[in-house]
């Protein structure tokens, strides 16, 4: 029997990160920064917390490695930050120093991304667009609530959240009404317009980005764990039958703190995917995270963590740096393959600074 699934389209593909990795280091997370108990009299020993909201600021990498996404042989699509991308994000009221969650994420207003789309053959993305928050605008899986605007040379979608959906309107004309669903699949319509479509993608990269954040904050909060079991390693799902040629039946994660000592400032850790396949979403990872330049402070007189991240505002070393690739798998009578166009390569990356209000 042909079991074969409809192939997901390419574009989707582009919005994937290696959430699968969480799993491994929270499994392996037994404590965090600053410990617990001791006396109360002294500042240092007491359990450091975590504020309910904070601020967070990405910026390109020094020496301007931007964040890439070759989308098999379709496009490829740079994402190049404005000086400073500035947001902020609550906790969920049950987060702890070792288990830290975000419940909201949001982009300021002015915050900026500029994105630019080559194509081999030409496709109705190619050029450059800038993505600019018009409002405080909130970005989550299921949709956004705010309001932003895409700008290019000849045109301005204004796209705003709606009571149900939302409106995209063309240079100030007439709005048009879509559910999120339908919006998001515009980028893949071929007959809906070019303005509308880039809309569709440009929301895609941004929801990309915020995607990458979030998991970089999840795993914050368990890397001084990783210290104690240094290597980390988990194994990934296995594949439900025979599996792609040259590709493993089950792979692995590992996280490798590459400091010595006790989790310091300037440290470094690597966070390699060795063909993990995701049963779920039947994705196969493989590559390597770099986080560069680990940095942490604490303000005692709470204590809380006032200021952690990988790199700085600047032009300075470190950051978060992408070097992995994204596949996707389909099954036929019990044989996985990897169709040679379902193939995304993401590089470059960025700095991450996340600091109290």
């Amino acid at each position: 029997m042909d079991t074969r699934q409809t192939p997901t389209p390419i574009w989707r593909l582009m919005w994937l990160i290696p959430v699968a990795a969480l799993a491994a280091v929270t499994i392996i997370a037994t404590g965090g920064s600053g410990g617990g108990g001791g006396n109360d009299d002294d500042p240092d020993d007491l359990p450091i917390r975590l504020l309910p909201s904070y601020n967070f600021f990405l910026t390109d990498l020094q020496g301007n490695a931007l964040l890439t996404a070759v989308v098999g042989d379709a496009f490829t699509v740079t994402v190049d930050i404005d000086s400073v991308l500035p947001g902020g994000f609550d906790l969920t009221s049950d987060s702890t120093i070792t288990n830290a969650r975000i419940a909201r994420l949001w982009l300021r207003e002015t915050a900026r991304i500029d994105v630019a789309v080559t194509s081999p053959e030409g496709s109705p993305f190619d050029g450059s667009f800038a993505v600019i928050m018009d409002v405080d605008t909130d970005i989550s899986d299921t949709g956004f609530l705010g309001s932003f605007s895409v700008v290019s040379q000849d045109e301005t979608v204004t796209v705003a959240s709606a009571q149900f959906g939302l409106t995209i309107t063309l240079n100030g004309g007439v709005s048009v009404s879509y559910l999120y669903n339908e919006f998001i699949d515009l980028m893949d319509d071929e007959t809906a317009d070019p303005w509308q479509r880039r809309a569709s993608m440009a929301f895609a990269v941004l929801q990309f980005m915020m995607d990458q954040f979030n998991n970089v904050t999840e795993v914050l909060d368990t890397l001084e764990a990783v210290t104690f079991s240094n290597p980390a390693v988990s194994t990934c799902d296995m594949f439900t039958g025979t599996p792609p040629d040259g590709v493993l039946a089950q792979g692995e994660i590992t996280i490798t703190w590459l400091g010595s000592g006790e989790l310091s400032d300037g440290d470094d850790f690597t966070w390699d995917f060795n063909q993990c396949w995701n049963a779920d979403d039947e994705e196969l990872i493989h590559g390597a995270v770099s986080l560069q330049d680990y940095t942490e402070t604490i303000d005692y007189s709470g204590p809380y963590i006032f200021e952690i991240g990988f790199g700085g505002i600047g032009d300075v070393p470190g950051g978060v740096i992408f070097d992995f690739t994204v596949s996707e798998t389909v099954e036929n009578e019990g044989v996985w393959t990897i169709p040679a166009d379902d193939v995304i390569t993401v590089t470059g990356g960025f700095t991450v600074t996340i600091q109290a209000p």
